[in-house]
């Protein structure tokens, strides 16, 4: 066989090698998301855990439905800013739920709302007056997330910060009293204001991964059995001048 042959074979080989490992990579992928979603229907279908004046753990609450009852503090407010919804640029409105006692609060993520800057709203334009019951979804701190830093943007009768990611070393000192170990995301529901807008947690996309696993299989099926019918091919070409030569 000829040097030149040879190198396309061994090119053709690692092509086909890559793509193979591509797909198999997506068809990993698409179990991961496979699982998380699993994950997330089963959290949404198990019973909510209840949060009082003592906190549910770190361990236990992340990622499960977290039902407690308490007092909106809107004079301390954090805006999340950078948050587009649909497309549309906006933020979503952090608030510290104060439980029993009210020496224990929870951040609840109230939800989102337009910006035009996605920087700046008036949270005070969304008032919660009365202690009620709140449901979410409990989710983890960002620790030590790095980036831009926590910016004040009132400071007067209410204080209302500014971040892009919530960062419990960066944020419970801002607050007279302890804040548990992780964020409610509130969930939609009966007797939930419509404003901020609460939203459902979106499932992950597993389909993606199977439409890009099935085209990367497809580009090695192409890349091998295409050559190979090429060579052949070109052989029966080959040896069909030589028989007309003879």
């Amino acid at each position: 066989m000829k040097p030149r042959t040879l190198a396309i074979a061994a090119l053709v080989l690692a092509g086909t090698a890559v793509c193979a490992r591509l797909g198999f990579w997506q068809v990993t992928r698409w179990h991961e998301k496979r699982h998380l979603n699993q994950g997330i229907a089963a959290a949404l279908a198990a019973p909510p855990l209840r949060l009082g004046a003592e906190p549910v753990s770190e361990a236990a609450a992340i990622g499960r439905r977290i039902a407690t009852f308490g007092r909106f503090d809107t004079t301390r407010q954090v805006l999340l800013a950078g948050r587009a919804h649909e497309g549309v640029p906006g933020v979503d409105v952090v608030t510290p739920l104060l439980l029993a006692g009210e020496t224990l609060a929870v951040l609840v993520d109230r939800g989102w709302v337009y910006a035009a800057d996605a920087a700046r709203v008036r949270p005070l334009d969304y008032p919660e007056r009365r202690p009620r019951a709140v449901l979410g979804l409990a989710a983890a701190f960002e620790r030590g997330a790095g980036g831009p830093p926590v910016q004040v943007l009132e400071a007067d009768s209410v204080l209302v910060l500014s971040a892009l990611r919530l960062d419990l070393d960066s944020l419970g000192s801002r607050f007279p009293y302890a804040l548990a170990p992780y964020v409610l995301r509130e969930l939609p529901g009966a007797g939930v204001p419509a404003q901020p807008a609460r939203r459902e947690p979106r499932p992950f996309d597993e389909f993606m991964h199977v439409s890009y696993a099935a085209q990367w299989f497809s580009f090695a099926t192409i890349m091998l059995v295409g050559s190979a019918v090429l060579a052949w091919t070109r052989r029966r070409r080959s040896s069909t001048s030589s028989d007309e030569g003879a």
